[in-house]
């Protein structure tokens, strides 16, 4: 860290006497940075900033580079500047972690308490459960507005049957699945519905008991954590992909990875605004944005590297989305998985 510090002519931790005309920026037998004891609190936050993140002036010049010039950090990288730039890793941590803190906060200040994975069938329910089922609506109206109410985990209110996806299955049936549950009788009773004991009818079957207990917050978390996991392996498979569509190149798969990491760190920043923003202002503008800058700073940043024409340039940026699209979707539903697996 650069600041006009006052050297001590001994180090504060060990004593250590500093020779005069010797270099006393730290301390020769401890390590300990030399300088007055008496700090500013802006120093003493920068820091421990730097202490926990490496947090120090370079992320300055790093994250100018990174906003406003795709594809010039990525290219001193590969071309040996690394001293005066944050490390691509640490960086993407630091990125991520503000990006999903943010993301937990938003979700706890929502106050929801629904889930989103199945659907209960109130048809069949008597007068009594349905004024019970009613009393539970007008508790809800303001977080809903003018959304029609229904309940999303079964016995949240007492029903006859209830939908988990595209099974029909009666309480009773449910509450002696849950204590009985076996293989043979997971596909038997998917079978009585008409339905072919598919991996995922038998993975809601079976972590049924568990997911009606579950409140959103608590899948919520699961799901974060699974898709914080996710996009950390989708680095490589889009560093992958560029080398694919550059093989021609003969470059390292390393420099495709750091502008993998680069384009990663973009993005998290544009969530990361997005979600600061949606505090004071929401558009279907900003989404529009979301979707379409993101590519933008791709073909900035594959013209500034590769140096290829223009129309070759946003083809491949356009196989690049589909392609990439493709794998978030396939991840996404695996993180979704993976998260109800964990409940």
């Amino acid at each position: 860290m650069s600041h006009a510090r006052v050297k001590l002519p001994a180090c504060a931790n060990c004593a250590y006497p500093f020779p005069e005309e010797q270099p006393n920026e730290f301390c020769p037998r401890c390590g300990q940075q030399n300088h007055e004891i008496n700090l500013s609190f802006g120093h003493v936050l920068e820091e421990t900033l730097e202490g926990v993140f490496h947090f120090d002036s370079k992320v300055f010049r790093t994250l100018r580079l990174l906003l406003f010039k795709p594809g010039r950090l990525t290219q001193l990288f590969n071309d040996g500047h690394r001293v005066d730039f944050v490390p691509p890793i640490r960086l993407y941590v630091f990125i991520s972690f503000v990006f999903f803190l943010l993301l937990s906060l938003q979700r706890n200040d929502s106050g929801k308490k629904e889930n989103i994975l199945f659907d209960v069938d109130v048809s069949a329910a008597t007068d009594a459960e349905k004024r019970e089922l009613a009393s539970a609506d007008s508790l809800v109206q303001g977080m809903v507005e003018d959304k029609p109410f229904k309940a999303t985990l079964a016995f949240t209110q007492p029903t006859d049957s209830t939908n988990i996806f595209d099974l029909k299955i009666s309480r009773r049936d449910l509450q002696w699945f849950s204590e009985h549950a076996t293989a043979a009788r997971t596909d038997s009773m998917i079978r009585a519905n008409g339905k072919e004991p598919t991996w995922y009818r038998r993975l809601l079957l079976n972590r049924f008991p568990r997911i009606q207990n579950a409140t959103k917050a608590e899948i919520g978390y699961k799901l974060q954590k699974s898709i914080s996991i996710a996009m950390f392996l989708l680095m490589p498979l889009f560093a992958l992909l560029l080398k694919a569509l550059y093989i021609r190149h003969h470059r390292y798969y390393l420099s495709h990875l750091i502008l993998s990491i680069h384009f990663h760190c973009f993005v998290f920043l544009l969530f990361t605004a997005k979600l600061l923003l949606g505090y004071v202002y929401n558009s279907d503008w900003v989404v529009l944005v979301m979707l379409l800058l993101p590519a933008w700073y791709l073909y900035k940043g594959l013209r500034y590297i590769y140096q290829q024409s223009r129309r070759k340039t946003l083809a491949k940026v356009l196989l690049m989305m589909i392609s990439y699209g493709l794998v978030i979707a396939l991840v996404l539903m695996g993180a979704l998985v993976a998260s109800l697996m964990m409940v």
